[in-house]
């Protein structure tokens, strides 16, 4: 019987950078939310200055 079960390497091969490549997207949309939240705590606190 060859198929999709006995053949579990097929399924790691695409699991793992499935999880990789979501991981990779989280730290980024992360990141990029931090620098955007900063970016408007600057801009405000800016404004209470004037």
């Amino acid at each position: 019987m060859d198929g999709v079960v006995a053949r579990p390497d097929l399924w790691a091969n695409f699991i793992w950078p499935a999880y990789a490549l979501t991981l990779v997207g989280l730290i980024g949309l992360l990141v990029w939310a931090f620098l955007s939240m900063r970016g408007a705590e600057k801009k405000a606190e800016e404004s209470r200055r004037k």
